[in-house]
Formats: structure tokens, C-alpha cells, sequence
């Protein structure tokens, strides 16, 4: 996504900036760092309205760091990310050392669905069953911010979002390929999806592990609800 002389810029920024948040815009394919106006730098961030028109027209991305962590985006963030409709990229920094930018949103490459590694709200359950259906069903569906752990804070954000991006519950007795299976996992919601595959088999992603497909049987215990999008119903 970014050329080795950005990130080298980022990362420099995001240590310069230690204990708050660096930010900054990739234009023309050169980082330029920007001053953190949020008055709560070392949990926030914001660019001046002034520094984001003289740079909106030739934008590429919007990066900030997270100093300590997490290695994730906020809710927050992925919000502002679908606002811009560019890519977004969190630099993770300890104050002396800088890692490799997470990168989500328009235009960034699509990891392959088996294999990728877990991150919270970029390469997550949601984003599993996002991308099987773009790519496998050419069905188009909407992403969704999300906070990490939102299932033990009051919400109901995959069965919610689910419905409002136009699937329909389907009958558990008539399951099949492609339907999308919502599980409660040490929750009172659900808080986990997978697809439905052929010969008995459920392609999904679990935290701390890669994506796979493997046997659909032990996980029906926890399935909550499965679901159907509209276009493919019933």
C-alpha cells in the first residue's frame, strides 16, 4: 500500500510523537505528518479541518499511531474510515520502536479467505463473511464498525447488522451453503459468524487463530441463528 519511504516517515512520527497519537495523510504517495488537535492526544486523535481540505484532494490514506496498543482499530476509527472512503493505517509504537502499518478500508488488497491471521475489525469474523460473499457471490455488504468485545458491552451488533444489510433468518432444519451461521461463544449474544459449506463444513475465523474451514458439527451447539441473504432467498 505505501511506498518504504512512507512507512519509514510514519513510523518515525508515530515515535516522535510517543506518548500521543501521531497522524498524518499519505498525498501523492509521501507521508505528511500533521499536528494531533484532539484535546485527549494520548487516547485520540484528530487533523484540523484546514489540514484535511488542503490535502482532501489528492488523499490516499489517513494514518495514525496507537501508542501501547492496541493493534486494532477503535470503533472510532473504522467510523472515520468509512467517512473519508479511504484506506485508514494504525502505526503500533512503544515510544522506541515502531511496527509495520495495519491497513483496512477501500481499495486495500483482500487477504485470501483461508490462511489470514486475526485482527479485530480488519481480518475478523465479520470480515470473513464480507469477503466470502463479494468475492464468491458477488453480493456486496456494507462493513460495520465495531468495537472490540462490543457483545459484553450491551450490544447486539452481528445479529443487528446482519438484518440491516438485507439477510433474513432462515430455517435451521433447511440449512445450506452460503447462509451465514451466528454463534454465541461465552456471550449472551452472538458474537461469532461463519458460512455454511458444502459436505458439512464451515469456513470461519476465530481470535488467535487463522481462517479455515473445518467441521460445522461441533459448532452447531452454539448457533444462535442462521442466516440468508435476501438476494438468494429462500
Amino acid at each position: 500500500m505505501f511506498t518504504p519511504d512512507a512507512v519509514a516517515a510514519m513510523q518515525a512520527h508515530a515515535i516522535a510523537a510517543f506518548p500521543e497519537e501521531s497522524c498524518g495523510m499519505v498525498v501523492d504517495n509521501a507521508y505528511r505528518p500533521l499536528v494531533n488537535t484532539h484535546p485527549d492526544p494520548t487516547r485520540h486523535f484528530h487533523i484540523a479541518d484546514a489540514d484535511y481540505l488542503t490535502h482532501a484532494d489528492g488523499l490516499q490514506a489517513v494514518v495514525h499511531s496507537h501508542p501501547m496498543g492496541p493493534l486494532h482499530p477503535s470503533g472510532d476509527d473504522m467510523r472515520g474510515q468509512l467517512a473519508t472512503g479511504v484506506p485508514w493505517a494504525i502505526i503500533p509504537t512503544d515510544g522506541e520502536a515502531a511496527g509495520a502499518p495495519i491497513v483496512w478500508g477501500a481499495g486495500v488488497p483482500v487477504p485470501p479467505l483461508i490462511g489470514r491471521p486475526f485482527v479485530h475489525g480488519v481480518t475478523d469474523c465479520y470480515a470473513l463473511c464480507r469477503d466470502y460473499y463479494r468475492d464468491t457471490l458477488g453480493i456486496a455488504v456494507a462493513d460495520q464498525a465495531r468495537d472490540d468485545e462490543w457483545w459484553d458491552h450491551g450490544e447486539n451488533l452481528y445479529l443487528d447488522g446482519f438484518q440491516e444489510r438485507g439477510f433474513v433468518t432462515a430455517d435451521r432444519a433447511m440449512m445450506r451453503p452460503d447462509d451465514v451461521v451466528l454463534m454465541a461463544i461465552r456471550s449472551k449474544v452472538p458474537n461469532h459468524a461463519g458460512i455454511v459449506m458444502p459436505n458439512g463444513l464451515i469456513l470461519h475465523h476465530l481470535q488467535k487463530r487463522l481462517s479455515r474451514r473445518e467441521p460445522l458439527g461441533p459448532w452447531m451447539r452454539y448457533v444462535t441463528h442462521v442466516l440468508r441473504h435476501g438476494s438468494v432467498a429462500p
